[in-house]
């Protein structure tokens, strides 16, 4: 044990030397302070120290904790004084951020006509809704484009299949609907 406490102090200046002196000085030094050994004795050298036990912490039983009540308010983080409230909010974040679109390149008054100049189809679609800029556009979700599209073809189809019947004629595969179509005119009204 001796012999480690004196290792040990050779390892750390001592605190009345001063810092500049070499490791070599304090360990004369701490040599010099050590007492004489004690002559060794059977007993001594066959018990050796018993060597320390290891700490094991006990687990500790789990603890039922009660939910805390929801408050309905919640109170905003106190403000100190010159800070700029945009500092404060920073940290703040959600879950996961938004994504949005970002600055948009064209104007909301800007013709459909610059904007699509080279899609016909689109310009045509336009010309037969009756929109003229984007803010007229943006106002519809695509499916209500679609119907609006798509409702007048069907008419038109319709009428066209109504007429071929009326004349015995029909479309491929629409002789189903020509007959019964035929059958419909015939009947007397009530």
């Amino acid at each position: 044990m001796a012999k480690k406490q004196a290792v040990k102090k050779a390892a750390r200046p001592a605190k009345n030397v001063a810092r500049t002196s070499s490791a070599s000085k304090v360990v004369k030094k701490v040599i010099k302070k050590k007492p004489a050994a004690k002559p060794v004795t059977k007993s001594s050298v066959a018990r050796k120290p018993a060597a320390p036990k290891p700490v094991v912490a006990k687990a500790a039983p789990p603890k039922v904790v009660a939910p805390k009540p929801v408050v309905a308010e919640v109170e905003s983080p106190a403000r100190k004084k010159g800070v700029r409230k945009a500092t404060i909010t920073t940290g703040i974040r959600d879950a996961k951020p938004v994504r949005k679109l970002g600055r948009s390149r064209i104007p909301i008054d800007a013709p459909l006509d610059v904007v699509f100049q080279n899609d016909m189809q689109a310009k045509e679609a336009f010309m037969f809704l009756g929109i003229h800029s984007i803010r007229d556009l943006e106002q519809f979700n695509p499916d209500e484009l679609v119907l609006r599209l798509t409702g007048p073809a069907k008419l038109t189809v319709g009428r066209i299949r109504k007429i071929l019947a009326m004349n015995n004629r029909c479309l491929t595969g629409d002789e189903e609907f020509a007959l019964e179509f035929q059958e419909l005119l015939s009947r007397p009204r009530e």
